[in-house]
C-alpha cells in the first residue's frame, strides 16, 4: 500500500515527464504517450542500482549538475515542440506512429534519467524504505517496488487516454495550438528545474 501511494502520489504530480506524456499524446496518439509513460521503467534500474549502491555518497553538486543538464534538455524539448507546432497535423501513416511511439520512449528515458527527481527520491525516500522492507523480507521490498511502478507508470497511461479522448474534436488549429501550450510548459517546468537546481550547483 506504501508503494502504491507514493507511486500514485508521483505519476500525477505535475513535472517535465507529465508534460512530455501529454505532448506525445497530442501529437501522436494514445500508444505514444503510453510510451512515455513508460520511460521510467526503461531508465529507473539504473538509477535504483547506482544510488542503492552510494546511497550516502551523491553530493549535492552531482544533483545540481544533473538538474541543469536536464533544464537544458527540457527546454530543447520545449522549444522544438513550438517549432514543430506551426506545421503540426493530426494525420499520420502507420510509420510515422511507429516512429512517434519510438520517439516518444526515448525522448521520456532522457528527460528521466537527466532529471534529479528520481535519483532524490531514491536517495532519500524509496532507497530507505526499499532496504528496510528487505531487511525484514524480500517479499515486501519487491511489493513496495512493484507497487509504486504500478501506480506511478498506471497514472500516466491513464492521463494520456483522457487526453487522447479529447484529440479526436481538435482542428489542425487547435491542435497547433495546443502543442504550443505543451512547448511552453516544458520550458516552464525546465525554469523550475533551473531555478531549484542553479542556486545549489553555484552554493547560493
Amino acid at each position: 500500500m506504501l508503494g502504491l501511494s507514493v507511486g500514485l502520489a508521483a505519476g500525477v504530480s505535475p513535472g517535465p515527464l507529465l508534460v512530455l506524456v501529454i505532448t506525445s499524446t497530442l501529437r501522436s496518439g494514445w500508444r505514444a504517450g503510453t510510451a512515455a509513460a513508460c520511460g521510467p521503467l526503461v531508465t529507473d534500474a539504473l538509477i535504483i542500482a547506482v544510488v542503492l549502491v552510494i546511497l550516502d555518497r551523491l553530493s549535492d553538486t552531482a544533483l545540481s549538475v544533473l538538474g541543469v543538464v536536464g533544464a537544458l534538455v527540457v527546454v530543447w524539448m520545449g522549444v522544438s515542440t513550438i517549432r514543430d507546432a506551426q506545421t503540426a497535423t493530426l494525420e499520420r501513416g502507420e510509420a510515422g506512429r511507429s516512429r512517434a511511439v519510438a520517439g516518444a520512449l526515448y525522448r521520456a528515458a532522457a528527460v528521466n534519467v537527466l532529471s534529479p527527481h528520481p535519483w532524490v527520491a531514491w536517495a532519500t525516500v524509496l532507497g530507505p524504505m526499499t532496504i528496510s522492507a528487505w531487511r525484514s523480507g524480500p517479499g515486501g521490498a519487491v511489493a513496495l517496488v512493484v507497487g509504486f511502478y504500478l501506480t506511478l507508470v498506471g497514472a500516466k497511461v491513464a492521463i494520456a487516454g483522457l487526453v487522447a479522448g479529447g484529440r479526436r474534436y481538435l482542428s489542425d488549429t487547435g491542435y497547433r495550438r495546443t502543442l504550443v501550450g505543451a512547448g511552453a510548459l516544458l520550458i516552464v517546468a525546465a525554469v523550475a528545474l533551473a531555478v531549484e537546481f542553479v542556486p545549489r550547483l553555484f552554493g547560493a
